[in-house]
Formats: structure tokens, sequence, C-alpha cells
């Protein structure tokens, strides 16, 4: 369902979607989760807040997560907006900006292949590359709240694994990668695949 509430722009109102939407009367909270079409500055989630709030006067606690296109709704949001009571505004994931800049970032060694991994707070593409004849995961993250921008680089050996292709590497928690038959990259521990990034069209 799109907002359509009157005091914002309508960019900003065509921008977003309400998920799902929470109410509890006897605490006077109430928990919204927003869908937005693309990255918006602080200025612009401050705005959708503010008019949320206005059609929710009789609350006083409003809190208001916010997921970028193709993210999953309770595994941590790329922002929020909360009231408790007073407005708070945090983006917790990378901006557009951010997101831009990593792209700029030249991977060194021949790209065999690359996914996209759409997490809200931790947004990365992983390259499979080879270089002075070794195999290597290198995976590029975008500067978030917690971290600024880095590279992870993972010397990685190939296994077959029926169907599959397995690349495993050293690490203290038994993970590996696994090449699926979507051609999406697993990430797998001792307790199985706890992660899958997409394959990115070349």
């Amino acid at each position: 369902m799109i907002s359509s509430c009157g005091n914002e722009s309508s960019k900003i109102k065509n921008n977003y979607s309400i998920i799902k939407e929470d109410k509890n009367e006897k605490i006077k909270k109430v928990n919204i989760e927003i869908r937005l079409k693309e990255e918006i500055s602080e200025t612009d989630l401050k705005e959708i807040a503010l008019s949320l709030k206005e059609d929710r006067k009789n609350f006083k606690m409003l809190w208001i997560f916010y997921y970028l296109p193709g993210q999953k709704t309770g595994n941590g949001a790329w922002a929020s907006t909360h009231f408790s009571p007073d407005l708070e505004v945090k983006i917790l994931g990378a901006t557009k900006e951010a997101s831009e800049d990593i792209k700029k970032i030249k991977v060194t060694g021949e790209i065999i292949d690359s996914w996209f991994d759409n997490d809200a707070i931790m947004p990365n593409t992983t390259y499979l590359v080879k270089e002075d004849n070794k195999l290597y995961m290198k995976s590029l993250y975008p500067k978030n709240s917690l971290t600024d921008a880095s590279e992870i680089i993972r010397e990685v050996t190939k296994k077959k694994k029926g169907k599959t292709i397995r690349y495993d590497y050293e690490n203290n928690h038994g993970e590996y990668f696994l090449i699926e038959i979507n051609g999406n990259l697993g990430m797998y521990d001792s307790e199985g695949k706890f992660k899958e990034a997409t394959k990115e069209n070349k």
C-alpha cells in the first residue's frame, strides 16, 4: 500500500510503501516496516517519519524500520526513525554515495565471476579472482555506520561437490563457499548455509 500523507513532497510520497504496521494501544506504541524504492537522505527519512507520526498522534512511541528493494524484513533494517518519544534518525547500512564509491574500486586479477549480497547493513560484492596462479574470493564492503569501506580477501581451493563447486578457505568456523545449482554463491559453516549472494550478470 503506497502511503499518501499530505505533508510530504510528492517525490518522497512516491518513494516508499508500508509493508507492515503493528499497533499496541496499551503502551501507545506502533512498529512500522517501510519499503523504499532507493536509498534516501536523513532529511528525507525525517520527513517520512514526521508525516507518519502526524497521522498517529495518539501513540507516544513510533518505531519505523526501512528496507531497500529486495531486502528481507526481520534481518536488520537499512535505516530507522524512532520516536521514543523524541525522534532519532539512523542510516545503518550503506548510503547511496558509499555504494557508488565502492563500484569505482578496481579489483586486481582475472575476474572469473561475481555475486552481490543485498544485506541491509553490510551489503557487499564478492569476486572470484585468479591471480598469480591462485584463486581468491575478494569481497568489497561500502562504508556504513559500523565500519569504513573495506576489502576482505580469502585464498580459496576449488573442490567438486556433486553437481556443485565448493571453495574452501582457512578459518576457525568451518566456513566455505558453494556455487549453487542456480549460480548463486552460498555461504556455509558447520551448521549449514547462512547466506546466499545473487550471481551478477556479466
